[in-house]
């Protein structure tokens, strides 16, 4: 094995990766501390203090862990190279720029197809049985930011995440699908066509798991974290009270990202599938925590920051869309903190 590999590339973190005991967190601060993988075989126990727990230094001294884990990195990147997809890491330009700073960001991710080229990226996402007021609120608001250079973040799923990828390829745009399984397939099938046209249209696929691992609960739960992170706020277009949904909507207030949902009126407010939006526009934060019954971080966040207003900011028709389009390129250009309101701009 070259000793000379930076620990930064894309061979030097998967090879990192596969040390028995070296977790994300781990292998984040050998990055950091050490510029190619032969400083770290070479470093002391005094060098790596603070950086590796104590099980895990043996493994540091066996060659043939080093080996073997260097060995199954090439074996990955070649069979990247054969599906024709890029593996980035987070220390790499071409990493996804909000991505780079949510405080658990994966150290790789695996692309197929191309990124967008600026920053305008917000998160669409919904149930997976949308009502009809669910459905029109997807496609004209998704119509309405692709109209304004946005690309379109969600994650495939079938239901709203679908219309928002369908939606933003009829209005010519850009849409990145995230994934929860390895990129060698497409989850779920059922959206494998609509997954080739989002390539076929220049947008692209994106995930953090390798090849072969399965779209099983904790990887989409892990994938809503990513469509979040990858945006400047996030739009939830239609959900329940409890729902996949909700996964995205605490990830979105937690990397402080700014949230969007549209407002059912008339009969459509009393459909089930408008309770959580009802919740997420109309109850303080003190309130969706005990209604949600979070815990730990995720409370103390709605009970310190949500105390007396709620977490999400409402779109009541279209003659709202400008100011959510206001306030998401306010953001992108510096002149907002995002997740915060600002009454001075005129926001909502």
């Amino acid at each position: 094995m070259d000793r000379g590999i930076p620990s930064t590339s894309a061979t030097g973190v998967l090879t990192l990766l596969g040390l028995r005991g070296i977790g994300p967190q781990t292998a984040d601060r050998l990055v950091t501390r050490f510029g190619t993988l032969g400083e770290l075989r070479e470093a002391s126990p005094r060098d790596l203090e603070g950086a590796v727990s104590a099980g895990a230094l043996p493994t540091l001294r066996e060659e043939k862990a080093w080996e073997i884990a260097h060995r199954h990195a090439q074996e990955l990147l070649e069979e990247a190279d054969r599906r024709s997809v890029q593996v980035l890491t987070a220390w790499e330009d071409t990493y996804p720029v909000h991505l780079r700073t949510i405080p658990d960001r994966p150290l790789v991710v695996y692309l197929r197809g191309q990124l967008p080229t600026s920053p305008r990226t917000v998160a669409c996402i919904g149930t997976r049985e949308p009502t009809h007021f669910g459905e029109k609120a997807t496609r004209g608001i998704v119509s309405a930011l692709v109209e304004r250079g946005w690309s379109i973040v969600s994650g495939l799923a079938l239901g709203v995440d679908a219309l928002a990828h369908e939606a933003a390829l009829e209005a010519k745009g850009h849409t990145v699908a995230i994934l929860g399984n390895g990129l060698d397939a497409v989850y779920p099938k059922k959206n494998a066509d609509l997954a080739e046209r989002i390539l076929a249209a220049g947008g692209a696929w994106m995930s953090e798991q390798p090849f072969g691992a399965p779209a099983v609960p904790r990887n989409l739960v892990q994938r809503d974290r990513l469509q979040s992170g990858m945006s400047v706020g996030t739009v939830v277009m239609q959900t329940d009270i409890v729902g996949g949904s909700m996964h995205t909507v605490r990830f979105t207030l937690l990397q402080g990202r700014l949230l969007f949902a549209p407002v059912p009126q008339g009969p459509h407010a009393a459909e089930p599938k408008s309770r959580g939006i009802l919740a997420l526009t109309q109850r303080t934060g003190v309130e969706l925590a005990r209604l949600l019954e979070t815990q730990g971080e995720y409370a103390e966040l709605l009970r310190r920051e949500y105390a007396t207003r709620p977490v999400a900011t409402p779109i009541v028709g279209r003659e709202d869309y400008d100011k959510l389009l206001q306030t998401l390129e306010a953001v992108v250009e510096g002149r907002r903190p995002a997740g915060r309101r600002d009454p001075q701009l005129g926001l909502f």
